[in-house]
């Protein structure tokens, strides 16, 4: 009896031990089954932030590029407006030349006559010498440059100018001669040096203020000629101003 007890009790034990094996393994396998799922959902969180990741990187790399160009841009404009302020205050300082009661402004070609001049024949026929009796007015429009000039100059000194007297010469009444005739363009040009001489003869240098002097001849062509031709027997001033401004680039 006893050992029939005995021999009950192992085959018992030996069923609860399979049990909790089975019970175990079932453990084990939840436990397993669950731990892949997480680490699966983490492994495709990590995906998911790497990918994050990269393209937040590369958003941070378009910003930075849309950052210098931002910067160069922001240059561009200083360097722009710098220029701008630059010509608006150029305008204001030739405002008086072009308010002289002794100059014309001819704004449609940007440049200036001698009102004392201006509708007269102030060279002799077919040549380059300036009539007597006009001598002495255009002495005082070669002073009168000079002293804008010299105004200019002291206000800014990076400024510098270009000044360019330009000869002219009439065509006939009937328009005889080609407007691109070399005999216009010579005679024209030997104008604005005699203008260029008579000044130089009375110490008027323009070159002394920070300002280039060209000469030049429009011939029979040109703007701005005046309607009657024997009042082409002229010459004009035009001044352009160079504009020098520091600027850093990239």
């Amino acid at each position: 009896m006893k050992k029939s007890n005995k021999n009950l009790f192992w085959v018992s034990f030996a069923d609860l031990m399979t049990s909790l094996f089975f019970v175990v393994l079932v453990l084990y396998v939840v436990t397993y089954v669950l731990l892949r799922k997480e680490q699966k959902e983490l492994e495709a969180k990590n995906e998911n932030y790497f990918e994050i990741s990269k393209e937040l990187e590369k958003k941070n790399e378009e910003y930075i590029a849309l950052t210098d160009t931002l910067e160069n841009e922001k240059e561009k404009l200083r360097v722009e407006l710098e220029k701008l302020n630059q010509v608006l205050k150029l305008e204001q300082q030739f405002k008086p030349l072009q308010e002289d009661k002794d100059f014309i402004y001819l704004s449609e070609c940007k440049k200036y006559i001698s009102r004392e001049l201006s509708n007269l024949e102030i060279f002799e026929e077919n040549k380059a010498t300036i009539k007597y009796q006009y001598r002495n007015a255009t002495i005082e429009v070669g002073r009168k440059l000079e002293n804008l000039l010299k105004t200019l100059n002291s206000a800014n000194k990076k400024f510098s100018y270009l000044v360019i007297i330009e000869g002219n010469t009439a065509n006939t009444l009937d328009q005889t001669y080609n407007k691109d005739a070399n005999h216009g363009y010579k005679k024209s040009f030997e104008r604005a040096l005699a203008v260029y001489k008579l000044w130089k003869q009375y110490s008027i240098d323009l070159r002394d203020y920070n300002a280039e002097v060209l000469l030049c001849g429009s011939g029979f062509n040109g703007l701005c000629r005046d309607e009657n031709e024997e009042n082409n027997k002229r010459f004009s001033i035009q001044i352009i101003p160079k504009i020098e401004y520091s600027a850093t680039h990239n």
